[in-house]
C-alpha cells in the first residue's frame, strides 16, 4: 500500500483502491524493511517476510465465515428487545451498528500499514505506533480480559444449556458445574489442536450454520405464532428516553474486531479484505434485522429477552437452544486465536532456533495453563458470569469503537487533511462508543 505523505482518509477514496495500495505496498517491502529493522524488539515487520508465517493461507471465503461466526453469536436473541426499547427506529440502528461496525474493522487494518512496505503484528501495536508503549500495555489487558472473559462466558452458558437439554434424563444430577467443565475441555482439546486460523474454519462454517439455523427457526416460530394471537402486542416508532440503551445493546452484537488483524494476516489475498469484511457484515446486518423485525412485530412491547422465552414451547425452541450451545462453543477457540497468537509471538514460540516439537509443546503447556486457569474461574467464581460483564463492557466498548477511530486519526491526520465530514463520523463513533461504556457498565452493575 503507498501509505505515504499523501494518505487519504478512508471516506475520501473506494475499498479497492485501499486494498490495491496495501498489495503495492507487501510487494515494494524489501527495500523499506531495511530501513525500518526487524530485529525481534521491532513492533513492524515486512510485508514479505513475518515471524511465523501462516502455514495455510485462508481464502476470502473462509474469513467470510469466521467474521461471521465470531460476530453473530448469542447477542441475535437479544436484538427484538432491543427494538422494544427504541422502537421500530432500533431497525435503522442495526444498519448504523453495521456501518460504525464495517468502518472501525476497515480502517483497523489501514492502520496496520501506516508505514510504507511495513505491517504492524497486532492490534496491539496500532496502539503503541499511535499512543506508545504504555497505551499498548493498557490495550493488551484490555484486549485480552475482553476475549478471555467472553469465552468464560460462553463456557458457563453452554454448561447452562447443557444441563437444561439433559433435564429429565439420567444426566439430569451431574449438574451445572460438570457441563462447564466438559465445555472447557471440548474448547481445549481444540485450541491445543489448532496452530493457526485456517485450522478452525470448520468450525466457523459449523458455527456460522448454527446461528443461520437458529435465526431460521425463531423466525418460523415466530411468524406461525402469529395466528394464534387475537390481539397483536402494541409496538411503537420510536422511544427517544431508551433510544441510547436500544443503540448501546445493537453495537455490542457487531463486537469482534480484535480478532480481525489475525484474520487479515491469514488472509491468502489480503487486498479482498475490504470486500469480505462489508460482505459479512451487511450479511450480519441481514440476519439481524429479519430475527428483529419478526420478534418485535410479531410480540410487540410484551418479547422478553432472551426472544426463545416468548416463542411457544417445544422441540424446535428445543433445537434453536442446542443449536446456540453449539455455536458458542464452536466460536470460543476463533475468540481465543487473537490471545494466544499474539502472546505465543512474544513468547517467542515460533523462532527458527527451536525445533518444531519444542514449539507445539510449549504452546499446548501454555494454551493448556491459560485455559485451566480460565476453567476454574468460570466454574468455581460463583458471580464469574456477573462480575465479567461489567469489566466486559469497559474493554468492549473502548476496544471495538473508541481506540481504533483515536489510532486512525492519530496516525493519519498528519498525512492528508481529514475532510469535515470525517472528522465528524469518528467523533460519532467515539461518543457512540463512550455511550456504550457507560450504558453498559450501569447495567452490568445493575445485574449484580
Amino acid at each position: 500500500m503507498n501509505i505515504g505523505a499523501q494518505q487519504q482518509p478512508l471516506l475520501s477514496s473506494t475499498p479497492d483502491s485501499r486494498t490495491a495500495e496495501r498489495t503495492a505496498a507487501a510487494d515494494s517491502s524489501g527495500g523499506a524493511s531495511g530501513s525500518q529493522g526487524q530485529g525481534h524488539g521491532s513492533i513492524f515487520q515486512s510485508s514479505e517476510d513475518t515471524d511465523g508465517a501462516v502455514r495455510h493461507p485462508s481464502s476470502a471465503t473462509e474469513t467470510f465465515f469466521h467474521i461471521v461466526c465470531i460476530t453473530a453469536g448469542t447477542g441475535i436473541l437479544q436484538l427484538p428487545y432491543a427494538l422494544k426499547e427504541g422502537g421500530w427506529a432500533g431497525a435503522l440502528y442495526i444498519l448504523l451498528a453495521a456501518a460504525i461496525s464495517a468502518y472501525s474493522g476497515n480502517i483497523l487494518i489501514e492502520c496496520l500499514y501506516y508505514m510504507p512496505g511495513m505491517r504492524l503484528k497486532s492490534y496491539s501495536e496500532v496502539v503503541e505506533a499511535a499512543f506508545g508503549i504504555h497505551g499498548r500495555r493498557i490495550v493488551r489487558l484490555l484486549k485480552d480480559f475482553n476475549l478471555l472473559g467472553v469465552v468464560g462466558i460462553y463456557m458457563v452458558l453452554a454448561g447452562i444449556n447443557i444441563d437444561s437439554l439433559v433435564a429429565g434424563t439420567a444426566l439430569d444430577r451431574l449438574g451445572v458445574q460438570f457441563w462447564i467443565g466438559v465445555s472447557a475441555v471440548l474448547v481445549w482439546i481444540v485450541i491445543v489442536l489448532a496452530h493457526e486460523v485456517h485450522d478452525v474454519f470448520v468450525f466457523s462454517i459449523f458455527g456460522t450454520l448454527t446461528t443461520v439455523a437458529t435465526v431460521a427457526i425463531i423466525v418460523w416460530l415466530g411468524i406461525s405464532d402469529m395466528d394464534y394471537q387475537d390481539v397483536r402486542p402494541p409496538t411503537k416508532l420510536v422511544d427517544l428516553k431508551l433510544a441510547p440503551i436500544s443503540l448501546a445493546s445493537i453495537c455490542f452484537s457487531f463486537g469482534g474486531n480484535l480478532n480481525w488483524p489475525d484474520l487479515e494476516a491469514s488472509m491468502r489475498a489480503p487486498k479482498q479484505w475490504c470486500k469480505t469484511l462489508n460482505l459479512a457484515t451487511a450479511f450480519i446486518a441481514f440476519i439481524y434485522l429479519s430475527i428483529a423485525i419478526v420478534g418485535y412485530g410479531v410480540y410487540g412491547d410484551l418479547v422478553k429477552s432472551p426472544i426463545l422465552l416468548s416463542l411457544p414451547p417445544g422441540i424446535p425452541v428445543v433445537v434453536a437452544n442446542a443449536m446456540l450451545t453449539a455455536h458458542v462453543l464452536l466460536a470460543s477457540p476463533i475468540l481465543l486465536t487473537a490471545v494466544f497468537i499474539e502472546a505465543e509471538h512474544d513468547l517467542d514460540f515460533n523462532s527458527a532456533a527451536l525445533e518444531p516439537k519444542t514449539q507445539w509443546l510449549y504452546r499446548v503447556a501454555f494454551r493448556s495453563a491459560l485455559m485451566l486457569a480460565l476453567s476454574l474461574f468460570a466454574i468455581f467464581v460463583s458471580d464469574f458470569s456477573k462480575v465479567v460483564p461489567i469489566l466486559g463492557a469497559v474493554a468492549a466498548s473502548m476496544v471495538v469503537f473508541v481506540i481504533p477511530v483515536a489510532c486512525y486519526v492519530r496516525l493519519f491526520k498528519s498525512r492528508g487533511a481529514f475532510s469535515a465530514a470525517e472528522y465528524g463520523w469518528c467523533a460519532f463513533i467515539i461518543l457512540v462508543g463512550l455511550m456504550c461504556l457507560a450504558i453498559g457498565t450501569s447495567q452490568a452493575l445493575a445485574n449484580l
